[in-house]
């Protein structure tokens, strides 16, 4: 089944729920509950993740994104474009000890190196780095992740080769993550 046909029934149905409560004035009307809020959403030129309740009532992660960039997004994943650079930020589902082992997961076999990175909002992060080469032009790309609970925060810069250090500010703004 079509997802967006099913996130808008959900969606549909609570708004049902909630006009048929403020209707229905009988003694069993039911408690219309509040559509549950998008885990990912941005705000201003921030993309937000949500996090569950262990981590404390209302945390999120509020990575800092190009507000002026093409973005697209599916699920819990954005990406942000401009020109040749690339950066997505995502939730990974994933069981991890820590966020090297979770990032080490998931870079499995691709190559590149993955090693601790300093706390980022007093969380435990992991940075991989990595090249490949798109229509003959190699292209690097640093993902950091956080740990996040029972998921990996990830954030992913790409850039042709020769520019990455030239517009590493992007991935050094998104990175002053609140939350």
């Amino acid at each position: 089944m079509n997802k967006k046909l099913v996130g808008s029934a959900v969606i549909g149905a609570a708004v049902l729920a909630i006009v048929a409560a403020q209707f229905w004035r009988g003694e069993d009307a039911p408690a219309a509950a509040p559509p549950p809020p998008a885990p990912t959403t941005t705000r201003g030129s921030l993309e937000v993740y949500r996090l569950a309740d262990a981590d404390g009532p209302g945390s999120a992660i509020e990575i800092p994104v190009p507000s002026s960039w093409a973005v697209t997004r599916d699920k819990e994943h954005a990406s942000f474009r401009h020109g040749d650079l690339l950066l997505e930020t995502d939730r990974v589902p994933i069981t991890q000890e820590d966020a090297l082992s979770g990032l080490q997961a998931v870079a499995g076999r691709q190559g590149g190196t993955v090693v601790e990175h300093a706390q980022i909002a007093e969380r435990d992060a992991a940075e991989w780095d990595f090249t490949y080469e798109r229509d003959g032009v190699p292209r690097r790309v640093t993902v950091v992740g956080l740990g996040a609970g029972d998921a990996l925060v990830t954030i992913r810069f790409e850039a042709p080769a020769a520019d990455f250090e030239r517009d590493r500010s992007v991935l050094d703004e998104a990175l002053k993550i609140r939350g």
